[in-house]
């Protein structure tokens, strides 16, 4: 994985995984809403770092988890299964925007 800085006020890079912290955060409360100390929120999080990869299927591997996918892709290195992700409308308009105003400048 390769390190990715975005101009100040730019952060669209920063989006997946944002997006997949608060996914994990918001799981953490549902799985372990009685968290009293730091050692509980650590081991909290680990827990639900493990269901989400062993136990939560996710539609857009079809009903697998990101563990099956994983070990399937590790089994079977030379007929890996592509999984596209769904483009989000946000990202979409913010290339369109980028891509206008290097239009504009050309």
């Amino acid at each position: 994985m390769s390190q990715s800085m975005s101009r100040v006020s730019r952060c669209i890079n920063n989006g997946p995984m944002e997006g997949w912290q608060g996914l994990i955060k918001e799981m953490r409360v549902v799985l372990y809403p009685n968290v009293n100390s730091y050692e509980d929120m650590e081991e909290a999080f680990k827990a639900t770092i493990e269901y989400y990869i062993n136990y939560d299927p996710q539609e857009r591997f079809n009903g697998k988890t990101t563990g099956q996918v994983r070990r399937e892709a590790k089994d079977n290195p030379e007929n890996i299964i592509s999984y596209p992700i769904k483009q989000d409308k946000r990202y979409k308009n913010f290339w369109k925007k980028i891509d206008e105003k290097k239009n504009q400048l050309a």
